[in-house]
C-alpha cells in the first residue's frame, strides 16, 4: 500500500496509489468513518492519521470498503500534485557516512558509531517541486537515500523493538551545498547550513507501510541526473542498519511521530546545475523527481 499527500486545486487530500490511479482516500475515510468508525471525518493529510495505532490495518478496512462499494472511479483524482508524505515533521534527521565508499570519497574514516545530523524542516519539498540553486554557491550535490518515517514517540528504544516505531518508508534526496560543507569541515564547524537551504530536502512521492516492505535492507537504489546514473547501490550495504540507527538516535533525543530519518547515501556524488532533472529511485518505493532551477532574487 502506497499513500501520499496530494493537492488538487486549493484542497489537500490523502491519496492511495492503486493500479496507476490516485484515489482520494480522504473522501473514502469521510464516508467510512461516518458509518463504521469514530475517527475524524475531515482528514486532508497523512499527518492527521498518525495517532491511529494500527494505521495500516485501518486503511486496509477503508480500502476494502472502497472495493466493496465499487468506488474506484468515483474516488479517482485525475489532476493533482504531490506534497511531501509528512507535511510538518518535527525533525528531519540524516545519517552521514553510512556507506563505506561514500565516507572514503569524502576523505573520512569509516565511523565506528552512527553519525547523524539534522536538516531544517523548512528545506522540505515534494515530488516534482523545484530545487532552487542559490546564486552564491559553486557546487550542489544530490544524494539518494532510503527514508524512514517514525510511527510514534520513543526514547531509549532497544534495537529489537525499533521496527515497532517505524510507520513506513519513503525516498529522501539529501541535497548538499558541497563547497560550503567542505569549508565547514575544514574549519571544524557544523555542516547544518550546507544541508538546510530552502528546497534542499525533496521527500516522497509515497509513504510505503513497513508491513508492505518486509525487507528494507535489500533494496536497489539509484540516482540519475538527466537520465545518467550517478549513484547505484543496495541498502544491504548500509554500515548501520535501521534498528541500530533508531536505537542510537533515541538515546540522544526523543523521536516523535512523523519524524523523518534519511539512512545515508552511497558513493558517486557529483554536482548538479540549473536545468538538470534529478531522479532518486528506491526499489519498491518509487521515483522521486525534481528539476533544478536558478535562484531568482
Amino acid at each position: 500500500m502506497k499513500i501520499a499527500n496530494c493537492k488538487a486545486g486549493e484542497r489537500n487530500f490523502v491519496g492511495l496509489f492503486y493500479e496507476d490511479k490516485m484515489l482520494n482516500l480522504s473522501k473514502a475515510i469521510h464516508i467510512y468513518s461516518s458509518i463504521y468508525e469514530k475517527t475524524p471525518k475531515n482528514v486532508d493529510k497523512i499527518d492527521d492519521l498518525l495517532y491511529i495505532d494500527d494505521l495500516r490495518e485501518y486503511l486496509s478496512k477503508v480500502f476494502d470498503f472502497i472495493l466493496e462499494h465499487n468506488f474506484i472511479y468515483t474516488l479517482t483524482e485525475e489532476k493533482f500534485k504531490y506534497l511531501p508524505p509528512i507535511l510538518k515533521p518535527q525533525k528531519i534527521l540524516a545519517l552521514g557516512r553510512n556507506y563505506s565508499e561514500h565516507a572514503k570519497e569524502l576523505g573520512h574514516k569509516i565511523p565506528k558509531e552512527p553519525v547523524f545530523f539534522s536538516k531544517a524542516p523548512s528545506s522540505l519539498i515534494g515530488h516534482e517541486d523545484k530545487i532552487v540553486y542559490p546564486s552564491f554557491l559553486t557546487r550542489v550535490d544530490p544524494e539518494v537515500e532510503l527514508g524512514v518515517i517514525i510511527k510514534k514517540r520513543g526514547k531509549y528504544i532497544k534495537e529489537e523493538d525499533a521496527f515497532d516505531y517505524v510507520l513506513g518508508y519513503t525516498i529522501v534526496n539529501d541535497v548538499t551545498a558541497r563547497d560550503m560543507q567542505a569549508e565547514d569541515f575544514q574549519n571544524t564547524n557544523p555542516w547544518f547550513r550546507s544541508k538546510s537551504f530552502d528546497t534542499f530536502c525533496p521527500v516522497g512521492p509515497y509513504l510505503v507501510f513497513k508491513e508492505d516492505l518486509k525487507e528494507p535492507h535489500n533494496l536497489n537504489m539509484e540516482l540519475r541526473v538527466n537520465g545518467e546514473i550517478r549513484q547505484k547501490n543496495n541498502t544491504k550495504n548500509m554500515l548501520f542498519k535501521i534498528p541500530q540507527i533508531i536505537s542510537y538516535i533515541s538515546k540522544h533525543l526523543t523521536l516523535e511521530a512523523g519524524d523523518i530519518i534519511a539512512t545515508g547515501t552511497p558513493s558517486g556524488i557529483a554536482p548538479i546545475n540549473p536545468g538538470d532533472v534529478v531522479e532518486c529511485l528506491v526499489e519498491k518505493v518509487g521515483v522521486l523527481r525534481n528539476k533544478v532551477v536558478e535562484e531568482k532574487l
